[in-house]
């Protein structure tokens, strides 16, 4: 005879069975992935500027010396990026240029206001990837802060630079961005 007379034990197993189906073909459904069309972004990153765009013509032969040379540098919308100012100019070859006393000025471009100047007693220029590095101590000012490396390798094309060795940073007061201008 069936443990259960009536019947509902068979139903409820049925029906126990049915939703444990349901649950787990929705599971299953759930856990595939379906590959999400790309958005293609609006944003192109911003292009590298090229050696051509950069500090060029420099009017001094090589093997022969120049003194106050002054290198103005301009992007291609016309605006000054920056200036280089050298007490010595010495062209070492014809991608390579020593300088000694060197006081480069970066400019913000949408203002032509200076915004950083780099000192450097001693440094080299290459011409080909527009890079001036430095084996002696350097400074580097703005309003806000002064820091100094016993090295330093500046890329005057994207303005980025690495000081090193006994780096010491001296920070004075907040930074004024052009958002915190108005406060």
């Amino acid at each position: 005879m069936p443990p259960f007379r009536s019947g509902r034990a068979g139903f409820s197993a049925a029906s126990s069975a049915f939703l444990l189906l349901a649950i787990l073909s929705c599971a299953a459904f759930a856990g595939e992935k379906t590959p999400k069309p790309e958005v293609e972004t609006k944003v192109k990153p911003k292009a590298r500027p090229k050696p051509e765009e950069g500090v060029t013509n420099v009017p001094i032969v090589p093997g022969h010396d120049a003194r106050g040379l002054v290198l103005p540098d301009f992007d291609h919308l016309g605006r000054m990026r920056g200036k280089l100012e050298a007490g010595l100019t010495k062209r070492l070859d014809d991608e390579h240029i020593e300088f000694r006393n060197v006081k480069f000025t970066t400019f913000i471009p949408e203002s032509e206001t200076p915004d950083l100047q780099i000192i450097m007693t001693a440094s080299v220029f290459n011409l080909k990837t527009q890079v001036l590095n430095s084996s002696e101590r350097t400074t580097v000012k703005r309003t806000d802060f002064e820091i100094t490396g016993d090295t330093m390798q500046f890329e005057m094309l994207t303005r980025k630079g690495t000081l090193a060795g006994n780096v010491k940073m001296v920070v004075r007061g907040k930074a004024k961005t052009p958002a915190h201008e108005g406060e």
